[in-house]
């Protein structure tokens, strides 16, 4: 994918999840590598919902802008794709139920959906580290090789994937696994998958992600 057709992804994803109230205002960051190893992201300050292509900056391969202000969690997206050459795309949001787990400190780990182990995983919980410093990248980074969805104590989440537009699925089954978590909580199930059925499930979820 090219410069122009990525900004366009972006955006397109960035208004997506700014209609389903996943992100709001000005509040969290999306970014998205380029073949030439720059990465594009979201400025600082800007409202998701009304982004447009040229607002996307530009950075080089050290980190450095090409001209407007990135985004101030710019640390946490270079340490994510330091560590994982499969991730191409990052999306840090504050959706209410999945940001609602992250206060709590409950990781959204419990076998509840056959569809959510195989595309999502088990979601840990990071320690709490102030927003903007690199602090935040030092609390996500024990997960993210394992991981390709974290929840930030006191904070909100972080999805990671192959692509801006499966970043963006990500974090939308994210937010539906809690909200359906929170439900089957509220209703006092305790109705999990049998742990046969979840090692067979992790399984191929392993040998998904070795192939793609």
């Amino acid at each position: 994918m090219n410069e122009y057709r990525l900004k366009q992804a972006i955006v397109r994803v960035a208004r997506r999840l700014d209609e389903k109230g996943i992100l709001t205002s000005t509040d969290g960051n999306l970014s998205a590598l380029l073949d030439d190893g720059g990465t594009l992201i979201t400025p600082s300050g800007c409202c998701k919902g009304e982004l447009e292509p040229e607002q996307l900056v530009r950075l080089f391969r050290d980190g450095s802008a090409r001209a407007g202000r990135p985004s101030s969690e710019i640390a946490l997206h270079r340490m994510i794709y330091s560590r994982r050459p499969d991730i191409r795309a990052i999306i840090h949001a504050h959706p209410p139920y999945a940001t609602a787990y992250a206060v709590a400190g409950i990781a959204l780990d419990q076998p509840i959906l056959s569809e959510a182990i195989l595309t999502l995983g088990r979601v840990p919980v990071a320690s709490y580290a102030l927003p903007t410093a690199e602090e935040l990248a030092s609390s996500v980074e024990p997960f993210v090789t394992s991981h390709d969805a974290v929840l930030m104590r006191f904070h909100g989440a972080v999805c990671f994937s192959r692509g801006i537009e499966q970043a963006g699925y990500l974090m939308e089954t994210l937010e539906h696994v809690a909200r359906i978590d929170f439900i089957r909580r509220a209703l006092g199930s305790n109705e999990l998958i049998p742990s046969s059925e979840v090692a067979r499930l992790e399984d191929l979820r392993a040998s998904m992600r070795a192939g793609r």
